[in-house]
Order: C-alpha cells, then sequence, then structure tokens
C-alpha cells in the first residue's frame, strides 16, 4: 500500500458508490469490435456501446482508429485524465472503484463483493462480478491496476484524483 496518497471514495466530487452500472464489456474487446467495424459505432452491440460512452471515446475516436495498440491505451489513459469523472460512465469508474476497494479494504474478489455489497452498490452477485470483472480487467489493461485489483500506476491515480492533466 502506498500511504502517501489517500484514495478517497470519490474522484473530484463524483461518487464511486453511485451509477455503476454492471456490464460485462470490457473495453479492449470493444476497441477490437470498434477497430473491425472500421469506427461504425451503430454497428456495435449494446453492450459494446455502453463502454464506448463510458469513456466518452467519441471525442478521441479518430485518433483512436489510427493508432496502434500501445498508443490507443496511451491516448484512452489521458483521456480519461482530461474528463470530468462526472461524464465518465460506470465502466470507467469501475477501474477506480476496484483500486479503491483494494487499497483501503484488501485485494481480491471475495473483499470486493463484501464491500459492493455492504455499501449497496449492488444487491447482486452477479452485479458485483460484473463490475469486478470490467473494472480489473479494464483497469489492468491500461495499465493501471495490477491483477489483484490494487494499483500499478500510482502516478495515473493521484492525476486522476487531482484533476492533473
Amino acid at each position: 500500500m502506498n500511504h502517501t496518497i489517500l484514495i478517497p471514495n470519490h474522484i473530484r466530487g463524483r461518487s464511486i458508490h453511485n451509477q455503476v452500472i454492471p456490464t460485462v464489456c470490457n473495453i479492449k474487446n470493444m476497441l477490437n469490435k470498434l477497430i473491425e467495424l472500421q469506427g461504425n459505432f451503430n454497428e456495435l452491440k449494446q453492450w459494446e456501446k455502453s463502454s464506448h460512452r463510458a469513456y466518452n471515446l467519441e471525442k478521441i475516436q479518430l485518433s483512436i482508429m489510427a493508432a496502434s495498440e500501445e498508443e490507443r491505451i496511451d491516448l484512452i489513459r489521458k483521456h480519461i485524465l482530461s474528463e470530468d469523472p462526472n461524464d465518465l460512465g460506470g465502466c470507467c469508474i469501475d477501474i477506480y472503484l476496484v483500486a479503491y476497494v483494494a487499497e483501503t479494504y484488501g485485494t481480491g474478489k471475495k473483499v470486493f463483493f463484501d464491500y459492493v455489497l455492504k455499501n449497496g452498490i449492488t444487491e447482486k452477485e452477479g452485479s458485483a462480478q460484473a463490475i469486478w470483472q470490467v473494472g480489473k480487467g479494464d483497469g489492468v489493461y491500461l495499465g493501471i491496476l495490477n491483477e489483484d485489483g490494487s494499483i500499478k500506476d500510482w502516478n495515473f491515480i493521484a492525476a486522476w484524483i487531482k484533476g492533473v492533466k
């Protein structure tokens, strides 16, 4: 644990307990599908559209389409930091929620499930699983989290909390 950074249960006024909508679509799969469809958002499945909207990718979609996978990851990370957390959807905020629970209460799926169920984020284990899967999966893919949900990139988290670009 890194005790030099306080991990609040909100990001610049955006509660991590509200509007955390579970979905099973991760950003990596959605990006691969978007590229396969040559950027045609309308051809995405509903759950893929939800992931796309959660990250507000319409603002950077042209850049994403022209980028390598490594460049896409970097573009999305910078984009997350540039956005008001209140404008980001559940899939994106799931990353922070997983990090918050891991760093505040402990790592692992069981600790995470206990937290989201006890705090009324969801009442269903299936929804807790979806939030965990997307938050951890997207966080690992973007290089923000470790496999156990703990924070890998403390500089990113600090910048996200403070709103520093």
